[in-house]
Protein backbone atom coordinates (compact mmCIF):
# COMPACT_ATOMS: atom_id res chain seq x y z
CA UNK A 1 0.00 0.00 0.00
CA UNK A 2 2.65 2.42 0.86
CA UNK A 3 4.66 2.17 -2.47
CA UNK A 4 1.23 3.38 -3.88
CA UNK A 5 1.07 6.72 -2.06
CA UNK A 6 2.45 9.77 -3.89
CA UNK A 7 5.46 10.99 -1.99
CA UNK A 8 3.50 14.56 -1.53
CA UNK A 9 0.91 12.86 0.46
CA UNK A 10 3.55 11.37 2.34
CA UNK A 11 4.77 13.93 3.10
CA UNK A 12 1.80 15.93 4.46
CA UNK A 13 0.94 12.97 6.77
CA UNK A 14 4.97 13.63 8.49
CA UNK A 15 3.83 17.10 8.31
CA UNK A 16 0.48 16.75 10.42
CA UNK A 17 0.63 13.94 12.83
CA UNK A 18 3.15 14.42 15.35
CA UNK A 19 5.78 11.80 15.60
CA UNK A 20 5.19 10.83 19.72
CA UNK A 21 1.67 10.32 18.71
CA UNK A 22 2.32 7.81 16.22
CA UNK A 23 2.78 5.36 18.55
CA UNK A 24 0.04 5.94 21.10
CA UNK A 25 -2.26 4.97 17.49
CA UNK A 26 -0.68 1.78 16.76
CA UNK A 27 -1.27 0.48 20.52
CA UNK A 28 -5.00 1.63 20.44
CA UNK A 29 -5.40 -0.15 16.95
CA UNK A 30 -3.91 -3.50 18.14
CA UNK A 31 -6.34 -3.37 21.03
CA UNK A 32 -9.30 -2.88 19.56
CA UNK A 33 -8.61 -5.50 17.37
CA UNK A 34 -8.13 -7.89 20.69
CA UNK A 35 -10.82 -6.96 22.31
CA UNK A 36 -13.16 -6.77 19.24
CA UNK A 37 -12.00 -10.57 18.20
CA UNK A 38 -12.01 -9.08 14.32
CA UNK A 39 -10.43 -10.42 11.40
CA UNK A 40 -7.48 -8.04 11.50
CA UNK A 41 -6.39 -8.53 7.31
CA UNK A 42 -10.01 -7.59 6.21
CA UNK A 43 -10.35 -5.13 8.54
CA UNK A 44 -6.95 -3.55 7.84
CA UNK A 45 -7.63 -3.80 4.08
CA UNK A 46 -11.00 -1.79 4.63
CA UNK A 47 -8.93 1.41 6.59
CA UNK A 48 -6.66 1.11 4.14
CA UNK A 49 -9.39 1.72 1.43
CA UNK A 50 -10.90 4.51 3.12
CA UNK A 51 -7.39 6.30 3.44
CA UNK A 52 -7.31 5.70 -0.17
CA UNK A 53 -10.29 7.43 -0.96
CA UNK A 54 -9.19 10.35 1.67
CA UNK A 55 -6.44 11.15 0.19
CA UNK A 56 -8.05 11.21 -3.53
CA UNK A 57 -9.20 14.64 -2.08
CA UNK A 58 -5.97 15.66 -0.24
CA UNK A 59 -4.24 15.16 -3.48
CA UNK A 60 -5.68 17.67 -5.20
CA UNK A 61 -4.03 21.52 -5.31
CA UNK A 62 -5.36 24.34 -2.75
CA UNK A 63 -6.33 27.48 -4.53
CA UNK A 64 -5.52 30.92 -2.65
CA UNK A 65 -9.41 30.05 -0.79
CA UNK A 66 -7.88 26.97 0.55
CA UNK A 67 -10.28 24.95 -1.72
CA UNK A 68 -9.88 22.69 -4.08
CA UNK A 69 -7.93 23.94 -7.24
CA UNK A 70 -9.01 22.24 -11.23
CA UNK A 71 -7.83 23.17 -14.42
CA UNK A 72 -8.59 22.63 -17.59
CA UNK A 73 -7.50 24.07 -20.76
CA UNK A 74 -7.88 27.58 -20.40
CA UNK A 75 -10.32 27.43 -17.43
CA UNK A 76 -9.59 27.15 -13.84
CA UNK A 77 -12.40 26.89 -11.15
CA UNK A 78 -11.65 26.67 -7.25
CA UNK A 79 -14.45 24.70 -5.20
CA UNK A 80 -14.35 25.39 -1.27
CA UNK A 81 -16.78 24.68 1.48
CA UNK A 82 -17.04 27.55 3.42
CA UNK A 83 -18.30 26.99 7.06
CA UNK A 84 -17.08 29.75 8.95
CA UNK A 85 -19.94 30.54 11.28
CA UNK A 86 -22.45 29.94 8.28
CA UNK A 87 -23.96 26.61 7.74
CA UNK A 88 -21.26 24.42 4.79
CA UNK A 89 -21.85 26.16 1.87
CA UNK A 90 -19.98 25.79 -1.78
CA UNK A 91 -18.26 28.56 -3.03
CA UNK A 92 -16.86 28.50 -6.43
CA UNK A 93 -14.06 31.16 -7.96
CA UNK A 94 -13.53 31.09 -11.49
CA UNK A 95 -10.75 32.46 -13.47
CA UNK A 96 -9.04 31.67 -16.79
CA UNK A 97 -5.20 29.83 -16.19
CA UNK A 98 -3.75 33.24 -16.22
CA UNK A 99 -5.49 34.45 -13.08
CA UNK A 100 -7.90 36.87 -14.73
CA UNK A 101 -11.48 37.00 -12.97
CA UNK A 102 -13.74 35.62 -15.56
CA UNK A 103 -17.55 37.21 -15.42
CA UNK A 104 -19.07 34.79 -13.16
CA UNK A 105 -22.58 34.95 -15.25
CA UNK A 106 -20.94 33.72 -18.55
CA UNK A 107 -20.15 30.71 -16.41
CA UNK A 108 -22.83 28.21 -15.83
CA UNK A 109 -21.83 25.56 -13.11
CA UNK A 110 -23.27 22.31 -11.29
CA UNK A 111 -21.71 19.83 -8.73
CA UNK A 112 -23.12 16.41 -7.93
CA UNK A 113 -22.46 14.98 -4.98
CA UNK A 114 -23.03 11.52 -5.12
CA UNK A 115 -23.46 10.11 -0.86
CA UNK A 116 -24.18 6.58 -0.20
CA UNK A 117 -28.09 7.00 0.50
CA UNK A 118 -28.94 10.26 -1.99
CA UNK A 119 -27.25 12.04 -5.01
CA UNK A 120 -27.75 16.08 -4.12
CA UNK A 121 -26.98 18.25 -6.94
CA UNK A 122 -26.24 22.14 -6.20
CA UNK A 123 -26.77 24.55 -8.55
CA UNK A 124 -25.19 27.76 -8.20
CA UNK A 125 -25.76 32.00 -8.91
CA UNK A 126 -22.79 34.72 -8.84
CA UNK A 127 -22.85 36.41 -5.64
CA UNK A 128 -20.18 38.72 -5.28
CA UNK A 129 -16.37 37.47 -6.51
CA UNK A 130 -17.67 34.13 -6.40
CA UNK A 131 -20.02 31.33 -7.31
CA UNK A 132 -22.61 30.46 -4.43
CA UNK A 133 -24.27 26.75 -4.18
CA UNK A 134 -27.80 26.91 -3.17
CA UNK A 135 -27.48 23.90 -0.63
CA UNK A 136 -26.36 23.67 2.80
CA UNK A 137 -24.18 20.94 2.18
CA UNK A 138 -24.62 18.78 5.47
CA UNK A 139 -22.44 16.36 7.41
CA UNK A 140 -20.72 14.65 7.26
CA UNK A 141 -18.51 15.93 4.45
CA UNK A 142 -18.44 12.43 2.36
CA UNK A 143 -19.47 11.76 -0.94
CA UNK A 144 -17.85 11.48 -4.62
CA UNK A 145 -18.25 14.85 -6.57
CA UNK A 146 -18.44 15.50 -10.13
CA UNK A 147 -18.13 19.13 -10.94
CA UNK A 148 -19.85 20.29 -14.07
CA UNK A 149 -19.42 23.94 -15.93
CA UNK A 150 -19.97 25.81 -18.79
CA UNK A 151 -17.89 28.28 -20.36
CA UNK A 152 -17.80 29.91 -24.01
CA UNK A 153 -19.64 26.74 -25.03
CA UNK A 154 -17.50 24.50 -24.13
CA UNK A 155 -18.16 21.80 -21.16
CA UNK A 156 -15.48 21.02 -18.51
CA UNK A 157 -15.64 18.42 -15.72
CA UNK A 158 -13.86 17.03 -12.69
CA UNK A 159 -14.39 14.22 -10.69
CA UNK A 160 -13.04 13.89 -7.07
CA UNK A 161 -13.66 11.98 -3.32
CA UNK A 162 -14.41 13.23 -0.31
CA UNK A 163 -14.55 10.62 2.56
CA UNK A 164 -15.29 11.25 6.19
CA UNK A 165 -16.59 9.59 8.81
CA UNK A 166 -16.81 6.52 6.79
CA UNK A 167 -15.60 2.74 7.30
CA UNK A 168 -16.19 -0.67 5.11
CA UNK A 169 -16.32 -3.70 6.99
CA UNK A 170 -16.79 -7.50 5.74
CA UNK A 171 -19.87 -9.79 6.88
CA UNK A 172 -16.78 -12.01 8.93
CA UNK A 173 -16.27 -8.90 10.81
CA UNK A 174 -19.48 -7.57 11.78
CA UNK A 175 -20.77 -11.39 12.85
CA UNK A 176 -17.44 -11.34 15.23
CA UNK A 177 -18.29 -7.51 16.83
CA UNK A 178 -21.93 -8.87 17.55
CA UNK A 179 -23.25 -5.80 16.02
CA UNK A 180 -26.88 -5.58 15.77
CA UNK A 181 -28.92 -3.09 13.59
CA UNK A 182 -32.49 -1.06 14.06
CA UNK A 183 -34.71 0.64 11.85
CA UNK A 184 -35.42 4.68 12.59
CA UNK A 185 -38.75 5.00 13.12
CA UNK A 186 -40.92 6.59 15.98
CA UNK A 187 -40.78 5.91 19.41
CA UNK A 188 -42.70 6.63 22.55
CA UNK A 189 -40.57 8.48 25.19
CA UNK A 190 -42.08 7.65 29.02
CA UNK A 191 -41.12 9.56 32.70
CA UNK A 192 -42.34 7.08 35.41
CA UNK A 193 -44.06 7.30 39.30
CA UNK A 194 -43.25 4.33 41.04
CA UNK A 195 -46.18 3.16 43.59
CA UNK A 196 -47.42 0.34 45.42
CA UNK A 197 -50.92 -1.67 44.69
CA UNK A 198 -52.93 -4.55 45.31
CA UNK A 199 -55.18 -6.88 42.77
CA UNK A 200 -58.86 -7.01 43.67
CA UNK A 201 -62.25 -8.52 42.02
CA UNK A 202 -63.62 -6.33 39.49
CA UNK A 203 -66.35 -5.67 41.05
CA UNK A 204 -68.36 -4.14 37.88
CA UNK A 205 -67.85 -8.36 37.09
CA UNK A 206 -69.15 -9.52 40.65
CA UNK A 207 -72.46 -10.69 40.29
CA UNK A 208 -75.05 -11.71 43.33
CA UNK A 209 -77.68 -14.25 42.09
CA UNK A 210 -81.25 -14.34 43.78
CA UNK A 211 -84.30 -16.90 42.83
CA UNK A 212 -86.43 -13.85 42.23
CA UNK A 213 -89.32 -15.67 43.06
CA UNK A 214 -90.03 -18.16 46.24
CA UNK A 215 -89.75 -21.75 45.81
CA UNK A 216 -88.20 -25.43 46.91
CA UNK A 217 -84.16 -26.22 45.87
CA UNK A 218 -84.56 -29.32 43.57
CA UNK A 219 -81.10 -29.57 42.67
CA UNK A 220 -78.09 -27.98 42.29
CA UNK A 221 -75.41 -28.70 39.64
CA UNK A 222 -72.38 -26.22 41.01
CA UNK A 223 -69.75 -25.62 43.70
CA UNK A 224 -67.20 -23.33 45.64
CA UNK A 225 -64.42 -22.70 42.68
CA UNK A 226 -66.61 -24.24 39.84
CA UNK A 227 -66.75 -22.30 36.45
CA UNK A 228 -69.64 -21.58 35.03
CA UNK A 229 -70.28 -20.01 31.38
CA UNK A 230 -72.76 -17.14 30.47
CA UNK A 231 -76.46 -18.85 30.73
CA UNK A 232 -75.42 -22.21 32.34
CA UNK A 233 -78.14 -23.50 34.51
CA UNK A 234 -76.89 -23.94 37.92
CA UNK A 235 -79.66 -24.95 40.17
CA UNK A 236 -83.48 -25.64 39.23
CA UNK A 237 -86.11 -24.24 42.03
CA UNK A 238 -89.76 -25.76 42.05
CA UNK A 239 -92.27 -22.16 42.17
CA UNK A 240 -96.20 -21.78 42.28
CA UNK A 241 -95.36 -18.32 41.67
CA UNK A 242 -93.75 -19.07 38.41
CA UNK A 243 -96.76 -21.63 37.25
CA UNK A 244 -98.91 -18.55 37.63
CA UNK A 245 -97.19 -16.03 35.48
CA UNK A 246 -96.78 -18.98 32.78
CA UNK A 247 -100.46 -19.82 32.33
CA UNK A 248 -100.95 -15.68 32.62
CA UNK A 249 -98.74 -15.81 29.49
CA UNK A 250 -100.48 -18.13 27.25
CA UNK A 251 -103.59 -16.71 28.06
CA UNK A 252 -102.66 -13.40 26.78
CA UNK A 253 -101.02 -15.32 24.16
CA UNK A 254 -104.79 -16.15 22.82
CA UNK A 255 -106.41 -13.23 23.56
CA UNK A 256 -104.36 -11.22 21.43
CA UNK A 257 -104.29 -13.88 18.63
CA UNK A 258 -108.30 -13.40 18.44
CA UNK A 259 -108.06 -9.76 18.48
CA UNK A 260 -105.57 -9.63 16.06
CA UNK A 261 -108.07 -12.28 13.50
CA UNK A 262 -110.62 -10.00 14.31
CA UNK A 263 -108.51 -6.92 13.26
CA UNK A 264 -107.91 -8.08 10.10
CA UNK A 265 -111.34 -9.39 9.28
CA UNK A 266 -112.93 -6.33 9.92
CA UNK A 267 -109.50 -4.07 8.19
CA UNK A 268 -110.70 -6.56 5.05
CA UNK A 269 -114.50 -5.86 5.06
CA UNK A 270 -114.16 -1.94 5.13
CA UNK A 271 -111.63 -2.25 2.07
CA UNK A 272 -114.15 -4.18 0.09
CA UNK A 273 -116.78 -1.87 1.09
CA UNK A 274 -115.10 0.96 -0.17
CA UNK A 275 -115.09 -1.29 -3.35
CA UNK A 276 -118.52 -2.04 -3.09
CA UNK A 277 -119.43 1.96 -2.82
CA UNK A 278 -117.27 2.75 -5.77
CA UNK A 279 -119.07 0.31 -8.04
CA UNK A 280 -122.44 1.64 -6.66
CA UNK A 281 -120.84 5.37 -7.27
CA UNK A 282 -120.33 4.26 -11.47
CA UNK A 283 -124.60 3.72 -11.29
CA UNK A 284 -124.04 0.04 -12.65
CA UNK A 285 -127.32 -2.30 -13.50
CA UNK A 286 -127.98 -4.33 -10.78
CA UNK A 287 -127.06 -7.84 -12.33
CA UNK A 288 -123.89 -6.01 -13.14
CA UNK A 289 -123.22 -5.09 -9.78
CA UNK A 290 -124.23 -8.43 -8.30
CA UNK A 291 -121.98 -9.93 -10.47
CA UNK A 292 -118.49 -8.29 -9.30
CA UNK A 293 -119.79 -8.65 -5.57
CA UNK A 294 -120.62 -12.36 -5.40
CA UNK A 295 -117.57 -13.36 -3.97
CA UNK A 296 -116.24 -10.93 -1.90
CA UNK A 297 -116.91 -10.64 1.72
CA UNK A 298 -119.01 -7.46 2.97
CA UNK A 299 -120.56 -8.05 5.34
CA UNK A 300 -123.71 -6.21 6.81
CA UNK A 301 -123.30 -2.93 4.93
CA UNK A 302 -124.04 -5.40 1.91
CA UNK A 303 -127.59 -6.11 3.31
CA UNK A 304 -128.26 -2.34 3.67
CA UNK A 305 -126.99 -0.47 0.66
CA UNK A 306 -128.05 -2.36 -2.21
CA UNK A 307 -131.96 -2.83 -0.94
CA UNK A 308 -131.69 1.34 -0.87
CA UNK A 309 -129.43 0.79 -4.35
CA UNK A 310 -132.14 -0.62 -6.02
CA UNK A 311 -134.99 1.21 -4.51
CA UNK A 312 -132.93 4.73 -6.00
CA UNK A 313 -132.70 3.08 -8.95
CA UNK A 314 -136.70 1.77 -9.30
CA UNK A 315 -137.82 5.50 -8.39
CA UNK A 316 -135.66 7.47 -10.75
CA UNK A 317 -137.09 5.53 -13.62
CA UNK A 318 -140.37 6.31 -12.30
CA UNK A 319 -139.95 9.38 -11.94
CA UNK A 320 -138.21 9.59 -15.18
CA UNK A 321 -141.06 8.05 -17.18
CA UNK A 322 -143.70 10.39 -15.19
CA UNK A 323 -141.55 13.51 -16.36
CA UNK A 324 -141.57 12.39 -19.59
CA UNK A 325 -145.19 11.97 -19.83
CA UNK A 326 -146.62 14.91 -17.83
CA UNK A 327 -144.79 17.12 -20.87
CA UNK A 328 -146.41 14.91 -23.37
CA UNK A 329 -149.48 16.02 -21.18
CA UNK A 330 -150.76 12.40 -20.70
CA UNK A 331 -149.99 12.14 -17.30
CA UNK A 332 -151.03 14.42 -14.50
CA UNK A 333 -149.27 17.07 -12.60
CA UNK A 334 -149.82 15.03 -9.47
CA UNK A 335 -148.55 11.84 -10.00
CA UNK A 336 -145.41 13.68 -11.76
CA UNK A 337 -144.92 15.19 -8.51
CA UNK A 338 -145.63 12.39 -6.24
CA UNK A 339 -142.75 10.44 -8.49
CA UNK A 340 -140.83 13.20 -8.01
CA UNK A 341 -141.09 13.14 -4.24
CA UNK A 342 -140.61 9.16 -3.96
CA UNK A 343 -137.47 9.72 -6.27
CA UNK A 344 -135.69 12.32 -3.48
CA UNK A 345 -136.83 10.32 -0.90
CA UNK A 346 -135.07 7.30 -2.06
CA UNK A 347 -131.84 8.98 -3.11
CA UNK A 348 -131.77 10.99 0.39
CA UNK A 349 -132.16 7.54 2.54
CA UNK A 350 -129.23 6.01 -0.29
CA UNK A 351 -127.04 8.97 0.35
CA UNK A 352 -127.29 8.92 4.07
CA UNK A 353 -127.16 5.18 4.54
CA UNK A 354 -124.03 5.58 2.28
CA UNK A 355 -122.63 8.16 4.06
CA UNK A 356 -123.20 6.18 7.72
CA UNK A 357 -121.52 2.56 6.09
CA UNK A 358 -118.24 4.77 4.84
CA UNK A 359 -118.12 6.13 8.35
CA UNK A 360 -119.11 3.09 10.72
CA UNK A 361 -116.31 0.97 8.88
CA UNK A 362 -113.37 2.61 9.60
CA UNK A 363 -114.71 3.56 13.08
CA UNK A 364 -114.99 -0.06 13.88
CA UNK A 365 -111.64 -0.93 12.38
CA UNK A 366 -110.12 1.96 14.98
CA UNK A 367 -111.75 0.40 17.70
CA UNK A 368 -110.90 -3.31 16.83
CA UNK A 369 -106.95 -1.90 16.43
CA UNK A 370 -107.13 -0.31 19.74
CA UNK A 371 -108.30 -3.51 21.81
CA UNK A 372 -105.94 -5.01 19.47
CA UNK A 373 -103.23 -2.91 20.86
CA UNK A 374 -104.63 -3.82 24.33
CA UNK A 375 -104.06 -7.03 23.94
CA UNK A 376 -100.50 -6.81 22.30
CA UNK A 377 -99.60 -4.83 25.77
CA UNK A 378 -101.03 -7.10 27.93
CA UNK A 379 -99.22 -9.62 26.30
CA UNK A 380 -95.31 -7.44 26.46
CA UNK A 381 -96.39 -7.26 30.16
CA UNK A 382 -96.67 -10.97 30.99
CA UNK A 383 -93.75 -11.56 28.82
CA UNK A 384 -91.60 -8.90 30.77
CA UNK A 385 -92.75 -10.73 33.67
CA UNK A 386 -90.69 -14.02 32.64
CA UNK A 387 -88.03 -12.12 31.71
CA UNK A 388 -87.80 -10.91 35.14
CA UNK A 389 -88.14 -14.27 36.92
CA UNK A 390 -85.23 -15.30 34.81
CA UNK A 391 -86.77 -17.00 32.06
CA UNK A 392 -84.92 -17.10 28.47
CA UNK A 393 -85.94 -15.83 25.22
CA UNK A 394 -85.90 -19.80 24.12
CA UNK A 395 -87.59 -20.94 27.29
CA UNK A 396 -90.28 -18.25 26.36
CA UNK A 397 -90.87 -19.60 22.71
CA UNK A 398 -91.12 -23.01 23.83
CA UNK A 399 -93.60 -22.36 26.85
CA UNK A 400 -96.85 -23.05 24.22
CA UNK A 401 -95.28 -26.92 24.15
CA UNK A 402 -94.55 -27.15 27.77
CA UNK A 403 -95.67 -29.72 29.62
CA UNK A 404 -98.75 -28.41 32.19
CA UNK A 405 -96.32 -30.05 35.12
CA UNK A 406 -93.13 -28.25 34.02
CA UNK A 407 -95.17 -25.00 34.46
CA UNK A 408 -93.31 -25.25 37.97
CA UNK A 409 -89.87 -25.62 37.22
CA UNK A 410 -87.61 -22.86 37.62
CA UNK A 411 -84.01 -22.92 36.07
CA UNK A 412 -81.20 -20.36 37.91
CA UNK A 413 -79.47 -19.72 35.15
CA UNK A 414 -75.47 -17.97 35.73
CA UNK A 415 -75.59 -14.42 34.52
CA UNK A 416 -71.97 -14.19 32.75
CA UNK A 417 -69.09 -16.26 32.44
CA UNK A 418 -67.12 -17.05 35.64
CA UNK A 419 -66.35 -18.57 38.78
CA UNK A 420 -68.49 -19.34 41.90
CA UNK A 421 -66.81 -18.00 44.52
CA UNK A 422 -69.92 -18.37 47.17
CA UNK A 423 -72.86 -20.91 48.06
CA UNK A 424 -75.62 -20.44 50.18
CA UNK A 425 -78.23 -23.39 49.28
CA UNK A 426 -78.60 -27.18 49.07
CA UNK A 427 -81.17 -29.66 47.88
CA UNK A 428 -84.45 -29.18 49.37
CA UNK A 429 -84.14 -25.82 50.83
CA UNK A 430 -86.67 -23.39 50.81
CA UNK A 431 -85.54 -20.26 49.17
CA UNK A 432 -86.82 -16.46 49.02
CA UNK A 433 -87.05 -14.40 46.00
CA UNK A 434 -84.19 -11.98 47.76
CA UNK A 435 -82.06 -14.73 49.18
CA UNK A 436 -78.59 -14.25 47.93
CA UNK A 437 -77.89 -18.14 46.81
CA UNK A 438 -74.42 -17.70 44.80
CA UNK A 439 -71.91 -15.46 44.48
CA UNK A 440 -69.86 -15.38 40.95
CA UNK A 441 -67.05 -13.65 39.94
CA UNK A 442 -65.40 -12.89 35.89
CA UNK A 443 -61.57 -13.36 36.68
CA UNK A 444 -61.02 -12.33 33.09
CA UNK A 445 -59.92 -8.58 34.12
CA UNK A 446 -59.09 -7.68 37.42
CA UNK A 447 -58.60 -4.36 39.40
CA UNK A 448 -55.10 -2.80 40.40
CA UNK A 449 -55.70 -0.67 43.24
CA UNK A 450 -53.08 1.90 43.74
CA UNK A 451 -52.33 4.00 46.74
CA UNK A 452 -51.16 7.83 45.67
CA UNK A 453 -49.47 9.72 47.62
CA UNK A 454 -50.94 13.50 47.62
CA UNK A 455 -47.97 14.83 47.07
CA UNK A 456 -47.33 13.16 43.80
CA UNK A 457 -51.32 13.73 42.61
CA UNK A 458 -50.00 16.35 40.11
CA UNK A 459 -48.14 14.04 37.79
CA UNK A 460 -51.58 11.93 37.45
CA UNK A 461 -54.23 12.01 35.71
CA UNK A 462 -56.97 10.20 33.83
CA UNK A 463 -56.15 7.89 31.04
CA UNK A 464 -52.74 7.26 32.25
CA UNK A 465 -50.64 4.46 30.85
CA UNK A 466 -49.34 2.03 33.98
CA UNK A 467 -47.11 -0.84 33.85
CA UNK A 468 -48.17 -3.36 36.65
CA UNK A 469 -45.39 -5.77 37.81
CA UNK A 470 -45.55 -8.57 40.66
CA UNK A 471 -41.79 -9.81 41.23
CA UNK A 472 -43.18 -12.58 42.89
CA UNK A 473 -44.36 -13.80 39.89
CA UNK A 474 -42.07 -12.56 37.90
CA UNK A 475 -44.90 -11.30 35.65
CA UNK A 476 -45.86 -7.53 34.39
CA UNK A 477 -48.69 -6.30 32.26
CA UNK A 478 -49.99 -2.80 31.14
CA UNK A 479 -53.36 -0.82 31.58
CA UNK A 480 -54.57 2.97 31.81
CA UNK A 481 -55.54 4.89 35.25
CA UNK A 482 -59.55 4.34 34.74
CA UNK A 483 -60.85 5.91 38.94
CA UNK A 484 -59.11 8.39 40.44
CA UNK A 485 -60.76 9.06 43.64
CA UNK A 486 -61.61 12.90 44.51
CA UNK A 487 -60.82 12.76 48.69
CA UNK A 488 -58.05 12.29 49.91
CA UNK A 489 -57.64 10.37 52.99
CA UNK A 490 -57.50 11.99 55.98
CA UNK A 491 -54.90 9.86 57.68
CA UNK A 492 -52.85 8.79 55.10
CA UNK A 493 -52.87 11.49 53.15
CA UNK A 494 -53.05 9.40 50.12
CA UNK A 495 -55.81 9.02 47.16
CA UNK A 496 -57.11 5.95 45.52
CA UNK A 497 -56.23 5.22 42.00
CA UNK A 498 -57.26 2.11 39.71
CA UNK A 499 -56.51 0.09 36.69
CA UNK A 500 -58.18 -2.58 34.89
CA UNK A 501 -55.66 -5.29 33.81
CA UNK A 502 -56.37 -8.14 31.27
CA UNK A 503 -55.98 -11.54 33.17
CA UNK A 504 -56.84 -14.35 30.99
CA UNK A 505 -55.37 -16.95 32.61
CA UNK A 506 -55.88 -16.41 35.84
CA UNK A 507 -52.65 -15.49 36.92
CA UNK A 508 -52.96 -11.90 39.03
CA UNK A 509 -55.34 -13.18 41.61
CA UNK A 510 -56.63 -10.50 44.22
CA UNK A 511 -54.66 -9.99 47.51
CA UNK A 512 -51.72 -9.81 45.27
CA UNK A 513 -49.16 -6.76 46.42
CA UNK A 514 -47.74 -5.48 43.33
CA UNK A 515 -45.46 -2.77 41.93
CA UNK A 516 -46.96 -0.24 39.55
CA UNK A 517 -45.27 2.04 37.25
CA UNK A 518 -47.17 5.23 35.96
CA UNK A 519 -46.28 7.25 33.25
CA UNK A 520 -46.48 10.48 33.88
CA UNK A 521 -45.94 11.69 30.51
CA UNK A 522 -45.81 9.56 27.11
CA UNK A 523 -44.68 11.61 23.84
CA UNK A 524 -44.53 9.89 20.95
CA UNK A 525 -41.78 11.06 18.69
CA UNK A 526 -41.85 10.76 15.24
CA UNK A 527 -37.84 9.60 14.79
CA UNK A 528 -35.69 7.77 17.49
CA UNK A 529 -33.24 5.47 18.32
CA UNK A 530 -31.58 3.63 20.90
CA UNK A 531 -29.39 5.70 23.56
CA UNK A 532 -26.91 2.96 23.11
CA UNK A 533 -26.41 3.53 19.75
CA UNK A 534 -24.90 7.05 19.97
CA UNK A 535 -21.47 7.51 20.00
CA UNK A 536 -19.19 11.01 19.75
CA UNK A 537 -17.47 11.97 16.97
CA UNK A 538 -15.68 15.14 16.69
CA UNK A 539 -18.04 17.76 18.26
CA UNK A 540 -21.07 15.50 16.79
CA UNK A 541 -23.53 12.95 18.38
CA UNK A 542 -23.58 10.49 15.81
CA UNK A 543 -25.05 7.15 14.86
CA UNK A 544 -23.36 5.04 12.07
CA UNK A 545 -26.15 4.60 9.62
CA UNK A 546 -25.66 1.11 7.24
CA UNK A 547 -25.34 0.87 3.45
CA UNK A 548 -24.33 -2.65 2.20
CA UNK A 549 -21.06 -3.54 4.70
CA UNK A 550 -20.60 0.60 4.17
CA UNK A 551 -20.87 2.56 7.80
CA UNK A 552 -21.32 5.97 7.94
CA UNK A 553 -21.64 8.80 10.90
CA UNK A 554 -24.57 10.50 10.52
CA UNK A 555 -24.13 13.63 12.92
CA UNK A 556 -27.58 14.21 14.74
CA UNK A 557 -29.96 17.41 16.69
CA UNK A 558 -30.91 15.49 19.51
CA UNK A 559 -33.98 15.98 21.96
CA UNK A 560 -35.54 14.25 24.91
CA UNK A 561 -33.71 11.09 26.46
CA UNK A 562 -35.78 8.44 28.73
CA UNK A 563 -32.88 6.41 28.91
CA UNK A 564 -33.84 3.85 27.05
CA UNK A 565 -34.82 5.90 23.37
CA UNK A 566 -33.81 9.92 22.08
CA UNK A 567 -35.60 11.52 20.02
CA UNK A 568 -33.53 12.36 16.78
CA UNK A 569 -34.96 16.31 15.44
CA UNK A 570 -32.30 16.41 12.67
CA UNK A 571 -29.94 13.73 10.59
CA UNK A 572 -32.00 10.31 9.97
CA UNK A 573 -34.64 9.89 7.80
CA UNK A 574 -37.72 7.11 8.62
CA UNK A 575 -36.67 3.65 7.76
CA UNK A 576 -32.77 3.48 7.65
CA UNK A 577 -30.68 1.17 9.28
CA UNK A 578 -28.36 1.89 11.89
CA UNK A 579 -26.34 0.56 14.42
CA UNK A 580 -28.05 -0.63 17.55
CA UNK A 581 -25.43 -2.51 19.41
CA UNK A 582 -22.15 -2.55 19.82
CA UNK A 583 -21.60 0.80 17.75
CA UNK A 584 -18.31 1.28 19.50
CA UNK A 585 -16.50 -0.64 17.05
CA UNK A 586 -17.45 1.14 14.15
CA UNK A 587 -15.98 4.37 15.87
CA UNK A 588 -13.01 2.68 16.43
CA UNK A 589 -12.50 1.65 13.07
CA UNK A 590 -13.56 5.17 11.61
CA UNK A 591 -10.89 6.80 14.06
CA UNK A 592 -8.55 4.64 12.55
CA UNK A 593 -9.18 4.81 8.97
CA UNK A 594 -7.62 8.41 9.45
CA UNK A 595 -10.74 9.56 7.56
CA UNK A 596 -10.31 13.49 8.19
CA UNK A 597 -12.77 16.51 8.26
CA UNK A 598 -10.25 18.56 5.50
CA UNK A 599 -11.63 20.83 2.74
Amino acid sequence: MKNNIPAQIVSIIKNRIPTQIIPILAVGAVLALVILNMDISSMSQNSHASDAESEKAGSIPRGEHGGWLFSKNDLQVEVKIFETGIPPEFRVYVTDVSGKTVPLDEVGMTIILNRLDRVDEVHFKPVGKYLLGDKIIVEPHSFDVEILAQWKGKTYQWEFSQIEARVELPEEAITNADIAFATVGPAKLNRILRLSGEIGLNEEKVVHIVPRLDGVVIKVFKDLGDRVTEGEVIAILESRELADAKINYLATIKNFNLAKIDLERETLLVKNTALMLDLLEQELDLDKVYRDLKDVQIGKSRELIIPAYAKLKLAKSVYLREKKLFKKGISSESEYLLAEENYKSAEAKYIALREKIAYDGPWTVRQKKRTTEMEQFSLQTARQKLFALGLTRRELNALTNQKEHAFTRHELRSPLKGMIIKKHLTTGEAVKKDDDVFLLADFSDVWVNITIPAKDLKNVRLGQNVLVRDDNLEIETQGKLTYLDSIIDKKTRTVTGRVVIPNPQMRWRPGSFVTVELIIETRTVPLAVSTEAIQTIRDWSVVFVKYGNFFEARPLELGENDGTWVEVLDGLSQGEQYVAHNSFVIKAEIEKSSAVHDH
